[in-house]
């Protein structure tokens, strides 16, 4: 046995890359962060998206009006859908059937929803938007709403967009 072959490394080396290591964790550390804040951001807002387009698609292949909407106050991390079928006697119902509260990503929240006028609207079976009014014929809707950040000192906004044909962007 030879005991002049040591094999490993010295305390003096292993607390050098040690020290490196840690100096380049806490440079990249807040960029990182921010990413993944703005990262949250864009998922709740593609989240969002996606439902409005989801809701549009089943109102025109199941023929029913789906409804999309937007919670405002307290709670702007969450939303609902809804669906409503039309009768055998061409009547519909007086009020949707809802899912929710669907609960957006963590430290992100839905602002300033205005669907003309009103934090929702609904999909008729031809694929427009419409204005929650009582009536056979509402007028057409269109509008926006903003997702943000929650955490302070991050100022990520992303905004979703319904156009009168039933885009969404």
């Amino acid at each position: 046995m030879h005991f002049n072959d040591r094999r490993g490394f010295s305390l003096l080396e292993l607390a050098v890359v040690v020290t490196i290591s840690g100096l380049i964790l806490a440079i990249s550390a807040p960029g990182l962060i921010r990413h993944l804040n703005r990262q949250r951001v864009h998922d709740a807002a593609h989240e969002l998206a996606d439902e409005m387009r989801l809701a549009r698609q089943k109102a025109v292949a199941n023929g029913t009006r789906n409804y999309f909407y937007t919670q405002y106050g307290t709670n702007q991390n969450q939303y609902w859908t809804g669906v409503m079928t039309q009768q055998t006697n061409g009547v519909w119902p007086s009020s949707p059937v809802w899912r929710g509260p669907i609960d957006l990503p963590e430290k992100t929240k839905q602002i300033g929803s205005n669907f003309s006028g009103y934090v929702y609207f609904y999909y008729d079976p031809q694929g427009r938007p419409r204005q929650p009014l009582v009536g056979s014929n509402p007028p057409y809707s269109s509008g926006s709403v903003k997702v943000i950040s929650t955490v302070p000192g991050i100022t990520d906004t992303t905004t979703i967009s319904l156009d009168l044909s039933g885009s969404v962007w």
